[in-house]
């Protein structure tokens, strides 16, 4: 087997991002830190590394593209990586930095605590030696807390009530331990006796414990009559508190549940609970499942199933969906199957949809949480569920077709059009290979042809961009007409508020590269296209610059506008030639050939059918732009008339003209092309 040749190691190291973001620690702590790490150990946390055939190189799935070949070459003598396909390679604290997406302070940070060599911060240009003070403060105030709450649930008389919750959840003493589950006794100053003479009560409000009464006059104790589950980062560090209010107390709040407010240390939208616990066993099996409550976590881990995490009071986020793939391949939201869990779920089909992740919902019995299952199901039943939970989109699908049923007209038009609203609302899925696939499954589910979906699809998001342009095109005729010195009027209004005068500027642009699709897949119809379009009539200024090359080349050349002569005629414009990609590359996944051929209701076989139907489609609301414009102009023109006079002259009458035959198109809501 040939080696490739292994990269130099002043290579890997003669990189911006060390010498643009360092820590100030100096190239000796650098070095002591790579020499530290041994590469090989690092990257098979992540990737499962052969040794190569009589050498000490190593081997593995690259992580970094869909590697199917093993492409990522490790080699322990230079300390370095490099994958041979998509060209991704460094040393370990590229490696970090990639794996992790974290900057190159945080990279050597990290893997400084990995070798457990001691950190020089004291030499950083970012170390701020009080805000790191108040930092550790916090941190050793929670460890503080955390002790002295898991012991008064532990040994406390006045703890009898948690004791006996905790009991009837069924955790045992062992899990107890571990999650570091404590109480806070039914006393508003409860904290502040205990720290007396070690903490001050301004350091306790930094920490989150507690708060400045509203009259200014003392503090009280958060966190009072609940039991409470502490919050770690992933180093195992205490950063929060979550708790619960028990049944059966004396203490009164509208909150069942209260979580500490964010900090220097503390952020929900980035931090899961347990993840310190969980990282291990989602990097092991590449599955992240996540729960609703503290309670869910820590039942699945007794239980046995360890790659659980909880969202800690807020919705799951796009920095929590970055953070776990890192670890995981594949995230598993678990909801509970009544209503808010089937809301919630569907919130984060919609949120989430279009993201690079094997994202699944799994919904349990109604009125079942993973706690509430497990306590009469066994782990490897969890595990089943977990590892059978449809992908998100056919999750949506399965619910939709339960409500609707899947036998009449009517119920696959409804599933169909609640489909087209997932992936309209879903804006970051367009134009992905994962729409592609999930509208043709969902076309085959529902017998419907896949491309008159597809022009559905088109349809409702022209229809989305215009209304939520409206509002701001309508402001702006007023705030012209209010500089010329004219005042809008009711009928200025009605004209803005008819739908078919709202088409938004981005609708515009989707009709320009369409129609773009429509000449390099089917050059033939240039010249029918030059004759009603031109080149001022798009918005775009790289739409506009192809579409002149395509009228160029036909007027000048006498050549069809065919790929492989616009490619010529470029002249290596790298902008044009990558607009030609991505055009091609869209009228493909759209199969606008196909498009092209659909000929109109009742036209017979082989007599002229004229332009084809879905040309007049794209041309429509382009045409309709360019009419609506020369409407507005005669209006202007109108208004700028003599109020006094009742004679128009010849330009006001053919405005008048002009806004009446642009009337009459408007009630038929359509342009005649032939």
């Amino acid at each position: 087997m040939h080696r490739p040749e292994s990269p130099s190691l002043s290579a890997v190291r003669d990189v911006d991002w060390e010498s643009s973001v360092s820590l100030g620690m100096g190239d000796e702590f650098k070095e002591l830190v790579r020499s530290s790490t041994s590469l090989v150990d690092l990257v098979s946390e992540t990737v499962a590394l052969k040794p190569l055939r009589g050498g000490s190189d190593y081997v593995g799935l690259c992580p970094f593209h869909e590697d199917k070949n093993p492409s990522l070459h490790v080699y322990p003598d230079r300390q370095s990586y490099r994958c041979w396909v998509c060209d991704a390679g460094g040393d370990c604290f590229r490696w970090v930095m990639e794996m992790e997406k974290v900057p190159f302070p945080e990279a050597i940070e990290g893997l400084a605590r990995r070798a457990n060599l001691e950190i020089p911060k004291q030499n950083s240009p970012h170390y701020s030696a009080e805000s790191e003070q108040r930092k550790n403060d916090s941190y050793a105030i929670l460890e503080w807390a955390a002790s002295l709450m898991q012991h008064s649930l532990i040994r406390g008389n006045e703890a009898a009530n948690a004791r006996d919750y905790v009991s009837k959840r069924n955790l045992n003493a062992e899990t107890v331990r571990n999650f570091r589950i404590g109480y806070h006794p039914e006393e508003w100053n409860w904290f502040l006796e205990k720290a007396r003479g070690r903490f001050t009560p301004q350091q306790l409000v930094s920490a989150g414990l507690v708060q400045e009464r509203s009259n200014g006059q003392g503090h009280f104790d958060n966190l009072v009559g609940r039991l409470v589950f502490p919050i770690l980062d992933e180093r195992g560090r205490i950063v929060a508190f979550g708790g619960r209010l028990l049944p059966g107390g004396n203490i009164e709040s509208d909150a069942k549940y209260w979580n500490s407010r964010e900090s220097g240390i503390f952020h929900k939208s980035r931090m899961l609970y347990a993840f310190d616990r969980a990282r291990q066993e989602i990097r092991k099996c590449r599955i992240a499942v996540v729960v609703e409550g503290y309670m869910d976590v820590i039942a699945c881990h007794q239980a046995g199933v360890t790659n659980v995490v909880a969202t800690l009071g807020t919705a799951l986020t796009e920095e929590h969906v970055r953070f776990l793939r890192r670890s995981a391949d594949r995230v598993v939201l678990t909801y509970d199957g009544d209503d808010p869990g089937q809301k919630a779920a569907e919130r984060s089909i919609t949120r989430f949809l279009g993201q690079d992740l094997d994202l699944r919902i799994l919904t349990l019995a109604e009125g079942k949480d993973p706690a509430d299952y497990l306590e009469n199901n066994t782990a490897d039943d969890l595990r089943q569920l977990i590892q059978s939970a449809p992908e998100a989109w056919e999750y949506k699908l399965q619910m939709i077709s339960g409500r609707y049923g899947n036998e009449t007209i009517n119920a696959r038009q409804q599933i169909l059009n609640e489909m087209l609203e997932l992936l309209v609302a879903s804006t970051s899925i367009r134009g992905t290979v994962r729409e592609d696939l999930i509208l043709r499954t969902v076309c085959q589910r529902v017998q419907v042809d896949e491309r008159v979906a597809r022009r559905q699809l088109l349809d409702m998001r022209s229809r989305q961009q215009g209304e939520s342009q409206r509002k701001i095109q309508r402001d702006q005729l007023r705030r012209d007409q209010e500089s010329q010195g004219t005042t809008p009027t009711k009928e200025t209004d009605a004209f803005q508020d008819d739908p078919v005068n709202q088409i938004s500027v981005p609708a515009i642009r989707l009709a320009e590269q369409e129609l773009l699709e429509i000449i390099l897949t089917c050059p033939e119809f240039i010249d029918v296209i030059r004759h009603l379009i031109g080149p001022d009539d798009f918005e775009d200024a790289r739409h506009r610059r192809l579409l002149e090359l395509c009228i160029d080349l036909r007027k000048e050349e006498g050549d069809l506008p065919e790929i492989s002569r616009l490619v010529v005629a470029a002249d290596s414009d790298s902008a044009l030639l990558s607009l030609m990609n991505a055009v091609m590359d869209s009228a493909e996944q759209k199969d606008i050939l196909n498009l092209m051929k659909e000929v109109p209701e009742g036209a017979e076989p082989g007599e002229d059918q004229g332009i084809p139907m879905h040309l007049q489609r794209v041309l429509q609301p382009l045409l309709f732009r360019r009419e609506k414009q020369r409407t507005l102009l005669s209006k202007q023109q109108l208004a700028q008339s003599d109020n006094a006079s009742s004679e128009l002259n010849n330009d006001q009458k053919d405005a008048l003209r002009q806004m009446y035959s642009f009337r009459l198109n408007q009630m038929g809501q359509r342009i005649n092309l032939k």
